[in-house]
Parts: C-alpha cells; structure tokens; sequence
C-alpha cells in the first residue's frame, strides 16, 4: 500500500474508484432481466412475474426456499426492488433475482438437491397408486391391445 502525503490525492482516487465501480454496478444492473410487475395468486399459490419482455414466469411457491412456512398474507407481502431486479418477502425475510428464478435457482444447492428428490419421490408414490381411476385406465387401455411394443433398431 502505498503511502500518500496528500490527503487530496487519497480522496481523488477514492472518488476515481468509487465512481468506476459505481458505471459497473450500473452496468451490471441495466443487463440484469426486470420484472415489470409481480403477484401472488392465492388461489393457485403461485408466483406470477410479468416480465419487461412481455413472458410470464409462473412459480410454485412451494418450490421456492424460504416461502414454505407463509400464509397467503404473509407471501403477498413482497417488494419489487433495483428496477424489477429482485424481489424481497420482508415478514419472511427471503429475497432472489429474478434472474435466478427464471434460471430455476429456487434457492440454495443444498435445497435444489433435496427438492429434487422430493419430487422425485413423489413421482413414484404416484406412479404406484392403486387407484380405481388408475385400474379402470388400464383395463380400458388393455382393450385397445396395450402398449405398443418397442421396435427395435439394430
């Protein structure tokens, strides 16, 4: 580090540095993908995100890390912040990118892992349903000669 015995110098550099990091933060921020608005419908306890170039993202909020334990009050309560950039839950203090909800980051790789394989679970709990629907489908499906068979290719 270099010793300065101009106190002017020191803050002319700072002031240099600040002012590049400030054009690069702007930078960043302009590229970032922008929500034009966002609501959480109650009924479908999804996360609607209008975005500025007119596509809709619809999340679950189930899938998103933090909202699980929110009432519907309590997951209507959020903020657009930075532009549309980010979203924060105040009560429940949880904020992402709206970039990274549009990537599928629905929180840490820790609970992308274990949602995974939650889902994953459910899946096959489902696929192993013993339903009279599930039944009646397949007999009515046996009737029509089944399964195609797979061709082979050699």
């Amino acid at each position: 580090m270099a010793k300065h015995n101009n106190d002017s110098f020191d803050e002319e550099e700072f002031e240099q540095q600040f002012k590049a990091a400030s054009e690069r933060g702007a930078a960043h921020l302009a590229a970032l993908p922008k929500a034009d608005s966002a609501k959480y419908d109650k009924k479908s306890k999804r996360l609607i995100l209008e975005m500025e170039n007119g596509t809709t993202l619809l999340i679950p909020v189930n899938l998103i890390e933090g909202l699980q334990t929110g009432d519907d009050t309590t997951l209507s309560d959020f903020e657009l912040m930075l532009g549309g950039s980010q979203i924060h839950w105040y009560a429940l203090d949880v904020q992402f990118y709206v970039k990274s909800l549009l990537e599928g980051v629905l929180g840490t790789s820790r609970w992308t892992n274990n949602l995974k394989e939650h889902l994953s679970n459910a899946g096959r709990k489902g696929g192993a349903s013993r339903s009279q629907a599930k039944r009646t489908a397949s007999a009515e499906n046996g009737r029509k000669g089944g399964r195609p068979r797979k061709t082979r290719v050699a």
